[in-house]
């Protein structure tokens, strides 16, 4: 849905009405992942801004916010954490397992290293490292054996994250 909104840039106070979008679809993925969708340039001064407002992007798969609302299948709260969950559900993966992934990828390595989801081929996941900025490859295979070995309840309007991703594994 559009929406107007009041912006005032940053820079230099300018006041200007904008429309926004405060629902998108699977169109839009690839401009949601860039960011290229909430770059605006003010009028006045012509600063390039980068918008931070909530959204939900819906697909014929899934669903997921940016920011908080209902009836999504998975809520988030950074953009950084977003992207992450539209490559997951564009790969077709549990974020759950995913989040599982990461923690033995740190534990096995005994440090943090705020991993994110960065794709997969047929034998190996790919994370990327926001802290080293390195990427770390995890095997396709343990994955699937987790899927297998362990269950998870079907979840909506939850975010998932390392803090709480080991509530849901049974």
């Amino acid at each position: 849905m559009r929406k107007r909104i009041d912006f005032v840039c940053p820079s230099c106070k300018h006041k200007k009405r904008i429309t926004i979008n405060d629902e998108y679809n699977e169109t839009h993925i690839d401009k949601l992942l860039d960011k290229s969708i909430f770059k605006l340039k003010c009028d006045n001064c012509k600063t390039d801004i980068l918008l931070d407002y909530n959204f939900v992007l819906r697909t014929k798969k899934y669903s997921i916010s940016y920011g908080d609302a209902k009836d999504v299948d998975r809520v988030c709260k950074s953009i950084d954490d977003f992207k992450e969950k539209v490559l997951i559900y564009e790969d077709n993966l549990n974020d759950i397992f995913i989040e599982l992934a990461k923690k033995k990828i740190e534990h096995e390595l005994n440090k943090e290293l705020d991993l994110r989801y960065d794709g997969c081929d047929d034998d190996k996941l790919i994370f990327y490292s926001l802290t080293e900025e390195n990427s770390y490859a995890f095997n396709r295979e343990l994955y699937d054996y987790y899927l297998k070995k362990y269950k998870t309840p079907d979840l909506k309007d939850v975010e998932i994250n390392y803090l709480n991703y080991f509530n849901y594994i049974k």
